[in-house]
């Protein structure tokens, strides 16, 4: 049986990551705890998390690096976004391969830069604030995915049997444009390949309601939730009301989620997944087969909470995979 791809079309960024004990007021300078550079970008993180995790072998103890396992993967895993042509860029590309992920699919642009996030965390809380500069993740179009290695993408519409090569999922964000997200989805329902959508970061347009048909997983926070309800076509029922953020109320809570699962079900997504943070993740199955909240594990101290959620993205992906 050959060995399933989840292919991670999607952002590659380099991290340039502060840690302050507190949050500067505006005008105020303050001296930080440290600072570091990594390689992120939600495409990035997701492919590394599922490296990671549909590994054959564990990681060492103590290692906060994983580099790719000498035997086979359980899963191949795929990376398909857009670089510059800068010392960025490189790095990014050895992390991918380090940490196991096929990175052919990644393009160097000339003339562009890579994307860069500015992240400053909080120490208190763990929490974060970043700021993105896309760089080349904006050269990721449909037109750049017309490649021999994505030969899924780029077959014509008239074209329906299987191919051989196809990935046993496709994972994507919003951190590349819209009109790439929504060629892939469509080209994806018609080649039967199943899509996992994040979209993260909310999305500043309005979302087509046709990408969430035949959608086979959606995984969102509140936030995002709101966003893309929010901007729903007239033609959807109304846009949902945000829970309280404040004091939260199970019942309430437990009425968003089931309203938010409800409405991505009645738009054609059969797997509805919603991250609620430290609280812990709400999940609804098209039909009502299967739904719930599970609560977060607690730990003793948050240290960081970036790429938190594209941690999640990637451990869920290896599951649906391996099935």
């Amino acid at each position: 049986m050959p060995t399933p791809t989840i292919t991670v079309i999607g952002s590659l960024n380099t991290d340039l990551i502060t840690r302050t004990p507190r949050l500067p007021l505006p005008g105020e300078t303050l001296s930080a705890t440290s600072f570091s550079t990594g390689c992120g970008g939600k495409g990035c993180n997701q492919a590394v998390a599922c490296a990671r995790l549909s590994s054959s072998r564990p990681s060492s103890p103590g290692s906060s690096s994983v580099h790719a396992p000498s035997a086979p993967p359980l899963i191949n895993i795929r990376m398909v976004g857009a670089i510059g042509d800068d010392e960025f860029g490189d790095t990014l590309l050895q992390g991918l391969k380090r940490n196991g992920v096929d990175a052919s699919g990644v393009s160097v642009v000339p003339g562009k830069r890579t994307g860069v996030a500015v992240i400053v965390v909080e120490e208190a809380t763990g929490e974060n604030r970043i700021l993105l500069t896309p760089g080349a993740n904006y050269c990721v179009t449909p037109a750049s995915l017309q490649l021999p290695e994505e030969a899924w993408l780029s077959v014509s519409e008239e074209e329906e049997e299987e191919e051989e090569g196809n990935p046993a999922l496709v994972v994507l964000q919003l951190e590349i444009p819209l009109s790439t997200v929504v060629h892939v989805v469509q080209r994806a329902r018609r080649k039967g390949v199943p899509v996992l959508l994040n979209p993260a970061p909310a999305p500043v347009q309005e979302m087509p309601t046709d990408v969430y048909a035949g959608l086979e997983h959606l995984i969102l926070n509140e936030t995002e939730a709101r966003a893309l309800s929010s901007r729903l076509s007239s033609s959807s029922p109304s846009p949902l009301a945000p829970p309280p953020r404040d004091d939260h109320d199970d019942d309430d809570d437990a009425a968003f989620m089931d309203t938010v699962a409800a409405r991505f079900h009645a738009l054609g997504v059969t797997n509805v997944v919603l991250t609620l943070g430290a609280r812990g993740v709400f999940f609804s199955t098209e039909g009502g087969a299967s739904s719930g909240f599970v609560p977060a594990e607690k730990v003793d101290a948050v240290v960081d909470t970036t790429a938190a959620g594209d941690t999640f993205v990637g451990a869920y992906a290896v599951a649906v995979t391996e099935g």
